[in-house]
């Protein structure tokens, strides 16, 4: 046991410098999480209110595993074809914690009677902390240096994205961290691989509507993109049940199989889990991923009877 506890506690002490660079927290719902986190343009898209909690806890089972939560609120401002939106997240992994405060505005620029682009931006803060003294060690009273560190920064960052959709379809680009105020340098552009470390995001999916069934498909694609680390890709495939639940499957290259299932309910509240099992070399680990979220949306008009034809619309998109 305590070989596995130092080479773990080695594999994070090796990789402590990079990890302010990895940082960017992994969701199978990333949508419902509240997809502006990941694309400020897409903030408040369809046109609702509302606000949500998520957990997600990777690699179940493994000391120091990557734990995540937070909240997001979306806010449409119709009036001038916008949406503003703000993500609050708390993100730990072995030493590090990571809490991010960050503000997404939204600008829609309708291209045809049925297509728009939204164009975003997103500005905040990330709190990095790295507390070493919580290293376990084979033999504790052998110290070192290293091991009675704390490293701490604050750091502003800020990032753009693309999102242009119709009705029933969608494609979104971005880079949610472009810049950001180095500690000791002041702004910069240059990705440093510590502060600065640009992850790349492409999105697209399209919704099918089976004749009258109530029942609806979306096949989907999910692409990350990090210089230090080989391409990602989720492909996903979902099917809705008029408003009343929806299920899917997504597979992650080289690392996850995962099942996720939306509940609503009530009129106004969502409920989402999804299930990773890991399918890489790491399964040996930690086999599992568990990610719950929770949302209330406000009705722009009070619904008088309650009626399953009625609850909010699951989001598709």
């Amino acid at each position: 046991m305590s070989r596995y506890i130092f080479l773990i506690t080695g594999f994070f002490i090796g990789l402590l410098h990079t990890m302010y660079a990895q940082q960017d927290p992994m969701f199978t719902r990333y949508m419902l999480v509240s997809d502006m986190a990941v694309n400020p343009s897409a903030a408040a898209k369809d046109g609702k209110l509302k606000g949500m909690v998520f957990y997600r806890k990777q690699w179940s089972g493994l000391n120091g595993s990557p734990e995540t939560m937070g909240f997001s609120a979306e806010l449409p401002l119709e009036s001038v074809s916008s949406g503003i939106g703000v993500n609050i997240m708390y993100d730990k992994i072995g030493f590090e914690k990571h809490t991010s405060m960050y503000l997404n505005y939204a600008y829609r620029i309708p291209l045809t009677q049925s297509i728009t682009l939204s164009a975003g931006i997103k500005g905040g803060v990330s709190l990095f902390n790295a507390n070493l003294t919580d290293a376990i060690t084979p033999d504790p009273s052998q110290t070192d240096p290293v091991y009675s560190s704390v490293m701490s920064s604050v750091v502003p960052r800020a990032g753009a994205g693309l999102f242009l959709y119709s009705q029933n379809t969608y494609l979104g680009l971005s880079i949610p961290y472009i810049f950001a105020s180095i500690p000791g340098q002041g702004f910069s552009f240059i990705d440093d691989g510590i502060f600065l470390s640009r992850h790349y995001y492409l999105t697209a999916g399209h919704v099918f509507s089976l004749g009258q069934s109530g029942i609806q498909l979306k096949p989907s694609i999910f692409i990350r993109y990090h210089k230090a680390a080989p391409v990602q890709v989720d492909f996903s495939g979902s099917m809705w049940y008029k408003d009343i639940f929806g299920f899917g499957l997504t597979y992650r290259t080289g690392d996850a199989l995962a099942a996720m299932v939306d509940i609503a309910l009530s009129s106004n509240i969502v409920l989402s889990y999804a299930y990773d099992y890991t399918v890489s070399d790491f399964r040996s680990i930690g086999r599992a991923a568990h990610e719950i979220i929770l949302i209330y949306q406000w009705q722009k008009t009070p619904v008088a009877v309650p009626s399953i034809h009625k609850f909010p619309v699951l989001q598709r998109f």
